[in-house]
Formats: structure tokens, sequence, C-alpha cells
């Protein structure tokens, strides 16, 4: 069951955080990501997360089993208003984007169409709001999401390149 996050669910999130960002580490071809040290860790940036939701017209979906919270999706609004940013509105209209800020299916619960209806419910919270696009960013070497991403229709719109230059 998807239904949005309550403060109960909050050691949930913590320990799925914690899994997310040692996910990044595994994938990110760079090696930038580094895990969260401890739980302690994973809540502080969970509470920015949520902090983010309240400040800017986001959302948080919880997947919900009969095992518990199994997986998650945060999103927030961003409005490009005219006269908010200058340099924006120079080369692009005014615009109001859903980004998914984070998502995650715990791995044994992948494959059943719960990461689908996360977005699908992210959708659907993004229209209701007005939002134009939907947006998010994935990790160049997180291919499986890329793959997964595409199928729902997202497509690729700006890439960021990397270089490092210092050992």
């Amino acid at each position: 069951m998807i239904r949005t996050f309550n403060p109960k669910d909050r050691g949930s999130l913590d320990m799925l955080m914690l899994k997310l960002q040692k996910h990044f580490t595994d994938v990110d071809t760079l090696a930038e990501s580094l895990p969260f040290k401890d739980i302690k860790s994973a809540h502080s940036y969970m509470q920015q997360m949520i902090d983010d939701v309240d400040s800017m017209g986001g959302v948080i979906y919880v997947a919900d089993e009969s095992d518990g919270v199994i997986g998650f999706a945060q999103g927030v609004i961003i409005n490009h208003a005219p006269g908010d940013n200058a340099v924006f509105y120079t080369t692009h209209g005014a615009r109001k984007d859903g980004w998914i800020g984070l998502i995650f299916v715990e791995p044994e619960h992948r494959g059943g169409g719960i990461g689908r209806s996360l977005i699908d419910a992210m959708k659907e919270y993004f229209k209701n709001k007005g939002c134009d696009t939907i947006r998010l960013l994935v990790l160049s070497g997180n291919t499986h999401a890329i793959d997964i991403y595409r199928q729902y229709g997202f497509e690729p719109h700006e890439f960021e390149m990397a270089m490092k230059i210092k050992k």
C-alpha cells in the first residue's frame, strides 16, 4: 500500500536512507558518494529531506507492506516564476517542476511494481499541484534505475560531466 509518510515511519525511513546511500556508493562511477557513518547521519540527512518537503510544498510517500515500510519516495516543487531568477528567464520560460529527490525500494521487494506505484503517487501529487514536469537526477552508473525511468517515460535532458583532477 502506498500512503503518505507519518512520524511513526521515521525509524524505517532512516534505515532505508542508510541502505539507499550505500547503494549510491556502489553505483557512483567516480566514487564521490560516501556511505553514512551511522544511523545518526542517515537520520540527519532524512531530517533535511523532511524539512525540504515542508518548505517546498512536497511530499513523502511510503510503501507499506505487512512486514513494514519497504520503500519510499520524496519529492518537492520548484516554481520558476517570472522575476524570481533573471538569469533563468533569459533562457527558459516560467514553469513549475516536481522533483523526485529520493526513491528507494528494498532489493528483495523490487520487480513487483512498488517503485512504479511510488512514481505514480508522485506523478499524481505533482499533477494535482499544477506542475508542468517531473524531474529527477540519477547517477550515471545506476543503469538499472535509468532503464526503469526510461520505461516509465522519463527522457534524458541534461548530462553532468565530471573529470577527477586530484587523486
